[in-house]
């Protein structure tokens, strides 16, 4: 979270990755820490019995998804 603001702040492109069970936390964080817009990707965190294949499609989602979040096209 720290380094994802630094990041920004320092003018690198940049999206934290955070599991949704702590979405909420990490947008406090983010309005504590003084970058409420960092941008962030939310994802589903793992659970018991999810397929590998399950696993490969949330990566996909999150790679369609960095062009749009770092300002490129969708």
């Amino acid at each position: 979270m720290r380094d994802g603001i630094h990041f920004t702040q320092a003018g690198q492109p940049t999206v934290v990755f955070v599991h949704d069970f702590f979405e909420a936390a990490a947008k406090a964080g983010a309005r504590a820490l003084g970058l409420p817009e960092l941008k962030l990707y939310v994802f589903p965190q793992n659970k018991a019995g999810t397929t590998e294949a399950e696993e490969i499609e949330k990566g996909r989602q999150a790679a369609r998804a960095l062009p749009r979040l770092l300002g490129g096209a969708a």
